[in-house]
């Protein structure tokens, strides 16, 4: 008997049945590389709009606050400065007529002072809020020279200067109070709500779209 080689004749496998095999397998090789491919990619662009989208209604809530923070902010410093005008108005009414011990007028200076001191309390805790949700702001939108501007001038916040009132009659006295109670909301509307509305209007052009 002539010599075939080593092992069993029977089981010699034929290489291009291999690479048939080969060839029939590779459809489905690529189709599931493509699928956890198209898998990754897929989870991926949802995971960056779910991040695009929570940081559009992040920036539009500290964007609604502020809005809300101006308005709270300025009727907070009105009222504490006019309480500040009134006290030193009855202060001084109390002075002209000799500063009696037993004074409705240093009564009525008393109360004011407390309730401006109360106040500036309340004022302090807003200012608090206001200065946490600028820090949101530059976390949120882009860190420019004109919002870092605009920022800085709503931390720049400062305590108005009140005028004395007179100490020749009472006449005086009162025209002082009319005409400080009425400059007032003109000067917190200068100091404090453009600062703000100026920041507002530039945030509202940055503000991310859906």
């Amino acid at each position: 008997m002539p010599f075939t080689g080593w092992g069993c004749s029977g089981n010699k496998r034929d290489p291009s049945g291999a690479w048939r095999d080969f060839r029939g397998l590779l459809p489905t090789v690529i189709g599931g590389i493509l699928a956890i491919c198209a898998g990754y990619y897929s989870s991926k662009f949802q995971l960056s709009s779910q991040v695009q989208l929570q940081k559009i209604q992040d920036q539009r809530q500290v964007f609604a606050r502020l809005m809300g923070r101006k308005f709270t902010t300025e009727q907070l410093y009105v009222s504490r400065y006019e309480a500040r005008i009134f006290s030193d108005y009855n202060e001084a009414l109390w002075k002209l007529s000799g500063a009696p011990k037993d004074s409705l007028d240093l009564q009525e200076a008393q109360r004011w002072m407390r309730r401006s001191e109360d106040l500036t309390i309340d004022l302090a805790k807003n200012n608090q809020a206001l200065f946490e949700d600028l820090g949101t702001v530059c976390a949120l939108f882009p860190n420019t020279i004109q919002l870092r501007q605009l920022v800085e001038r709503v931390y720049g916040f400062k305590s108005l200067g009140t005028t004395q009132p007179p100490t020749a009659s009472a006449e005086e006295i009162k025209e002082w109070r009319d005409k400080s109670v009425q400059q007032l909301q003109t000067i917190v509307e200068r100091n404090y709500g453009e600062p703000i509305d100026e920041l507002l209007n530039y945030l509202s052009k940055q503000l991310l779209r859906d």
